[in-house]
Protein backbone atom coordinates (compact mmCIF):
# COMPACT_ATOMS: atom_id res chain seq x y z
CA UNK A 1 0.00 0.00 0.00
CA UNK A 2 1.22 3.19 -1.17
CA UNK A 3 2.75 5.79 1.58
CA UNK A 4 -0.13 8.35 1.56
CA UNK A 5 -2.99 5.55 1.73
CA UNK A 6 -1.18 4.69 4.92
CA UNK A 7 -1.01 7.83 5.98
CA UNK A 8 -4.48 9.07 5.37
CA UNK A 9 -5.96 5.96 7.05
CA UNK A 10 -3.95 6.14 10.28
CA UNK A 11 -5.29 10.00 10.14
CA UNK A 12 -8.70 9.44 9.70
CA UNK A 13 -8.31 6.66 12.35
CA UNK A 14 -6.98 9.45 15.19
CA UNK A 15 -9.65 11.75 14.43
CA UNK A 16 -12.10 9.14 15.18
CA UNK A 17 -10.56 8.18 18.24
CA UNK A 18 -10.42 11.83 19.33
CA UNK A 19 -14.12 12.09 18.40
CA UNK A 20 -14.72 9.35 20.47
CA UNK A 21 -13.20 10.64 23.45
CA UNK A 22 -14.20 14.03 22.93
CA UNK A 23 -18.39 13.00 22.95
CA UNK A 24 -17.61 11.21 25.68
CA UNK A 25 -16.37 14.12 27.77
CA UNK A 26 -18.51 16.60 26.52
CA UNK A 27 -21.28 14.75 25.76
CA UNK A 28 -21.94 12.51 29.28
CA UNK A 29 -23.88 10.27 27.88
CA UNK A 30 -23.82 6.22 28.83
CA UNK A 31 -24.31 4.14 25.78
CA UNK A 32 -26.42 1.71 27.51
CA UNK A 33 -28.41 3.12 30.26
CA UNK A 34 -29.49 1.19 33.26
CA UNK A 35 -33.23 1.05 33.13
CA UNK A 36 -35.71 2.65 35.63
CA UNK A 37 -38.90 1.96 36.73
CA UNK A 38 -40.31 5.35 35.52
CA UNK A 39 -42.64 7.59 38.18
CA UNK A 40 -46.22 7.34 37.17
CA UNK A 41 -47.66 10.60 37.22
CA UNK A 42 -50.61 12.69 35.78
CA UNK A 43 -48.37 15.47 34.62
CA UNK A 44 -48.91 16.21 30.81
CA UNK A 45 -46.24 16.87 28.99
CA UNK A 46 -46.65 18.79 25.76
CA UNK A 47 -44.62 18.35 22.46
CA UNK A 48 -43.99 21.25 19.96
CA UNK A 49 -42.51 20.82 16.90
CA UNK A 50 -40.15 22.99 15.20
CA UNK A 51 -40.35 25.34 11.53
CA UNK A 52 -42.25 23.31 8.78
CA UNK A 53 -43.06 20.54 11.40
CA UNK A 54 -45.57 18.00 11.52
CA UNK A 55 -47.39 14.87 13.16
CA UNK A 56 -43.86 12.49 12.60
CA UNK A 57 -41.95 14.99 13.99
CA UNK A 58 -42.76 13.81 17.54
CA UNK A 59 -44.88 10.78 16.30
CA UNK A 60 -42.56 8.22 16.43
CA UNK A 61 -40.49 9.32 19.31
CA UNK A 62 -44.48 9.29 21.70
CA UNK A 63 -44.88 5.90 19.86
CA UNK A 64 -41.88 4.49 21.37
CA UNK A 65 -42.58 5.88 24.85
CA UNK A 66 -46.26 4.83 24.57
CA UNK A 67 -45.22 0.71 23.17
CA UNK A 68 -42.59 1.13 26.36
CA UNK A 69 -45.38 1.75 28.54
CA UNK A 70 -43.76 4.80 30.09
CA UNK A 71 -45.99 7.45 28.93
CA UNK A 72 -49.27 7.50 27.17
CA UNK A 73 -50.01 9.25 24.01
CA UNK A 74 -53.45 10.75 25.14
CA UNK A 75 -54.17 14.06 23.09
CA UNK A 76 -53.04 15.21 20.01
CA UNK A 77 -54.06 19.07 19.33
CA UNK A 78 -54.32 20.69 15.29
CA UNK A 79 -54.11 24.43 15.96
CA UNK A 80 -56.12 25.12 12.48
CA UNK A 81 -54.70 27.87 10.34
CA UNK A 82 -57.41 30.19 11.73
CA UNK A 83 -55.97 29.74 15.12
CA UNK A 84 -59.17 27.47 16.60
CA UNK A 85 -57.70 24.27 18.49
CA UNK A 86 -59.26 20.68 17.05
CA UNK A 87 -58.65 18.33 19.95
CA UNK A 88 -58.34 14.90 19.86
CA UNK A 89 -58.31 12.07 22.47
CA UNK A 90 -58.74 13.08 26.40
CA UNK A 91 -56.21 13.06 29.69
CA UNK A 92 -58.57 10.62 31.73
CA UNK A 93 -57.41 8.09 33.77
CA UNK A 94 -54.04 8.21 31.83
CA UNK A 95 -50.54 7.82 33.45
CA UNK A 96 -47.82 10.44 32.37
CA UNK A 97 -49.68 11.42 29.58
CA UNK A 98 -48.41 13.22 26.47
CA UNK A 99 -49.98 15.99 24.53
CA UNK A 100 -49.07 16.26 20.68
CA UNK A 101 -49.35 20.26 19.65
CA UNK A 102 -49.43 20.27 15.31
CA UNK A 103 -49.42 23.43 14.13
CA UNK A 104 -50.94 23.20 10.88
CA UNK A 105 -49.76 26.51 9.88
CA UNK A 106 -45.88 25.24 10.92
CA UNK A 107 -44.37 27.99 9.10
CA UNK A 108 -46.21 31.10 11.56
CA UNK A 109 -44.45 33.35 13.25
CA UNK A 110 -42.73 32.69 16.82
CA UNK A 111 -45.41 35.17 18.37
CA UNK A 112 -48.17 33.34 16.85
CA UNK A 113 -47.33 30.26 17.49
CA UNK A 114 -47.08 31.48 21.40
CA UNK A 115 -50.48 32.99 21.16
CA UNK A 116 -51.81 29.15 19.90
CA UNK A 117 -49.65 27.98 23.01
CA UNK A 118 -51.55 30.45 25.58
CA UNK A 119 -54.90 29.31 23.83
CA UNK A 120 -53.61 25.72 24.77
CA UNK A 121 -52.73 25.78 28.30
CA UNK A 122 -55.55 27.90 28.84
CA UNK A 123 -58.17 25.34 27.99
CA UNK A 124 -55.78 22.34 29.56
CA UNK A 125 -55.84 24.72 32.82
CA UNK A 126 -59.98 25.04 32.39
CA UNK A 127 -60.18 21.17 32.29
CA UNK A 128 -58.35 20.83 35.74
CA UNK A 129 -54.53 20.67 34.67
CA UNK A 130 -52.40 22.58 37.53
CA UNK A 131 -49.10 22.06 36.15
CA UNK A 132 -47.44 20.60 32.50
CA UNK A 133 -43.84 20.09 31.23
CA UNK A 134 -43.17 21.41 27.51
CA UNK A 135 -40.75 19.67 24.95
CA UNK A 136 -39.42 21.64 21.88
CA UNK A 137 -37.86 20.94 18.93
CA UNK A 138 -35.65 23.49 16.99
CA UNK A 139 -38.20 26.17 16.97
CA UNK A 140 -40.21 24.43 18.55
CA UNK A 141 -37.54 24.75 21.60
CA UNK A 142 -37.68 28.67 21.32
CA UNK A 143 -40.88 28.64 21.68
CA UNK A 144 -41.22 26.75 24.94
CA UNK A 145 -38.53 28.56 26.35
CA UNK A 146 -40.27 32.51 25.68
CA UNK A 147 -43.75 30.13 27.25
CA UNK A 148 -41.98 29.76 30.46
CA UNK A 149 -41.17 33.68 30.49
CA UNK A 150 -44.01 35.06 29.59
CA UNK A 151 -47.20 32.74 29.83
CA UNK A 152 -46.90 32.03 33.41
CA UNK A 153 -49.86 33.39 34.76
CA UNK A 154 -53.32 32.10 37.03
CA UNK A 155 -55.29 31.11 33.98
CA UNK A 156 -52.04 28.91 33.19
CA UNK A 157 -50.89 25.48 34.45
CA UNK A 158 -47.46 25.90 35.94
CA UNK A 159 -44.56 24.73 33.91
CA UNK A 160 -42.60 22.16 35.93
CA UNK A 161 -40.52 20.66 33.38
CA UNK A 162 -38.92 22.02 30.14
CA UNK A 163 -36.60 19.51 27.30
CA UNK A 164 -35.41 21.60 24.16
CA UNK A 165 -33.83 20.03 21.22
CA UNK A 166 -31.50 21.72 19.06
CA UNK A 167 -32.14 25.04 19.64
CA UNK A 168 -31.74 28.13 17.68
CA UNK A 169 -31.02 30.13 20.85
CA UNK A 170 -27.95 32.46 19.43
CA UNK A 171 -29.48 32.65 15.61
CA UNK A 172 -30.59 34.85 13.43
CA UNK A 173 -33.06 32.79 11.70
CA UNK A 174 -35.09 30.89 13.85
CA UNK A 175 -37.35 29.34 10.97
CA UNK A 176 -36.22 27.88 7.41
CA UNK A 177 -32.63 26.18 7.31
CA UNK A 178 -29.65 28.18 5.55
CA UNK A 179 -27.28 27.07 3.58
CA UNK A 180 -24.44 28.52 5.79
CA UNK A 181 -24.63 27.30 9.92
CA UNK A 182 -24.18 30.67 12.34
CA UNK A 183 -21.58 30.32 14.50
CA UNK A 184 -21.11 33.23 17.42
CA UNK A 185 -18.04 31.76 18.89
CA UNK A 186 -17.77 31.55 22.69
CA UNK A 187 -15.31 33.33 25.04
CA UNK A 188 -15.03 33.66 28.95
CA UNK A 189 -18.06 35.25 29.55
CA UNK A 190 -20.61 33.70 26.98
CA UNK A 191 -21.22 34.13 23.26
CA UNK A 192 -19.16 37.11 21.54
CA UNK A 193 -21.88 38.11 19.77
CA UNK A 194 -25.65 37.96 20.40
CA UNK A 195 -28.54 37.44 18.17
CA UNK A 196 -31.94 39.24 19.27
CA UNK A 197 -33.42 36.37 20.24
CA UNK A 198 -30.41 35.60 22.57
CA UNK A 199 -30.73 39.03 23.86
CA UNK A 200 -34.14 39.45 24.45
CA UNK A 201 -33.65 35.84 26.44
CA UNK A 202 -31.16 37.17 28.51
CA UNK A 203 -32.90 40.41 29.10
CA UNK A 204 -35.69 38.45 30.28
CA UNK A 205 -33.99 35.29 32.19
CA UNK A 206 -35.09 36.63 35.65
CA UNK A 207 -38.90 36.03 34.67
CA UNK A 208 -38.48 32.43 34.78
CA UNK A 209 -40.02 30.35 37.78
CA UNK A 210 -37.23 29.40 40.07
CA UNK A 211 -38.18 25.88 40.40
CA UNK A 212 -38.18 24.80 36.73
CA UNK A 213 -35.77 22.71 35.74
CA UNK A 214 -34.32 22.23 32.29
CA UNK A 215 -32.84 20.07 30.11
CA UNK A 216 -31.16 21.22 26.58
CA UNK A 217 -30.10 18.15 24.17
CA UNK A 218 -27.88 19.71 20.97
CA UNK A 219 -26.48 17.17 17.99
CA UNK A 220 -23.33 17.56 16.82
CA UNK A 221 -22.33 15.27 13.41
CA UNK A 222 -19.14 15.76 13.59
CA UNK A 223 -18.67 15.99 9.64
CA UNK A 224 -15.24 18.62 10.53
CA UNK A 225 -13.52 18.46 13.42
CA UNK A 226 -13.32 22.04 13.55
CA UNK A 227 -16.89 22.57 13.23
CA UNK A 228 -19.49 21.90 15.64
CA UNK A 229 -23.44 21.38 14.86
CA UNK A 230 -26.27 19.23 13.79
CA UNK A 231 -26.28 20.11 10.29
CA UNK A 232 -28.71 22.84 11.07
CA UNK A 233 -27.86 24.55 14.31
CA UNK A 234 -24.67 25.30 15.40
CA UNK A 235 -23.82 23.67 19.15
CA UNK A 236 -22.33 27.34 20.24
CA UNK A 237 -26.55 28.42 19.76
CA UNK A 238 -27.81 25.61 21.41
CA UNK A 239 -25.97 25.63 24.41
CA UNK A 240 -25.59 29.32 24.26
CA UNK A 241 -28.26 29.12 27.29
CA UNK A 242 -25.44 28.05 29.80
CA UNK A 243 -24.45 31.19 30.47
CA UNK A 244 -27.75 32.21 31.04
CA UNK A 245 -29.87 30.05 33.11
CA UNK A 246 -26.97 28.69 35.97
CA UNK A 247 -26.52 31.91 36.75
CA UNK A 248 -30.01 32.88 37.31
CA UNK A 249 -30.74 30.05 40.12
CA UNK A 250 -32.25 27.84 36.96
CA UNK A 251 -31.43 23.67 37.41
CA UNK A 252 -30.25 23.51 33.81
CA UNK A 253 -28.55 20.29 32.14
CA UNK A 254 -27.33 19.75 28.88
CA UNK A 255 -26.54 16.76 26.88
CA UNK A 256 -24.53 16.46 23.63
CA UNK A 257 -25.25 13.63 20.95
CA UNK A 258 -22.58 13.21 18.40
CA UNK A 259 -22.34 11.41 15.33
CA UNK A 260 -24.84 10.50 12.28
CA UNK A 261 -28.04 9.60 14.76
CA UNK A 262 -27.29 13.75 16.00
CA UNK A 263 -28.24 15.25 13.04
CA UNK A 264 -30.81 17.87 13.11
CA UNK A 265 -34.47 16.30 12.11
CA UNK A 266 -32.71 13.19 13.99
CA UNK A 267 -32.43 14.22 17.33
CA UNK A 268 -35.86 13.01 17.99
CA UNK A 269 -35.02 9.61 16.06
CA UNK A 270 -32.78 8.59 18.99
CA UNK A 271 -32.73 6.19 21.31
CA UNK A 272 -30.46 8.60 23.24
CA UNK A 273 -32.66 10.95 23.53
CA UNK A 274 -35.48 9.08 24.08
CA UNK A 275 -33.70 7.68 27.63
CA UNK A 276 -32.32 11.31 28.54
CA UNK A 277 -36.16 12.26 27.95
CA UNK A 278 -37.76 9.47 29.78
CA UNK A 279 -34.81 10.06 33.01
CA UNK A 280 -35.19 13.83 33.06
CA UNK A 281 -39.31 13.45 33.06
CA UNK A 282 -40.02 10.35 34.95
CA UNK A 283 -37.53 9.28 36.77
CA UNK A 284 -38.84 9.17 40.74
Amino acid sequence: MAWWLWGLLLGAAAVLVAAAVDWWRIGHVPKHFTPIQPHLGNTPTIYIHGYSGNRYSFGHLLGRLHRAGIAQKAMVIHVKRNGQLRVQGHLLDTKNPTIQVIFCRSRAHLATELTWLHQILVLLKHNGVHRVNLVGHSMGAVLVMLAAMQLPTKDTPRINKIVTLAGPFNDIELGKDTDEILVYEWGPRGPFRQAPIYHYIAEKIHDLPRDIHILNIAGDIFTIPTRHDDGVIAVQSAFALRWLLPKAGIDYQEVLIRGVRGAHSLLHENKLVDDNIVRFLYAS
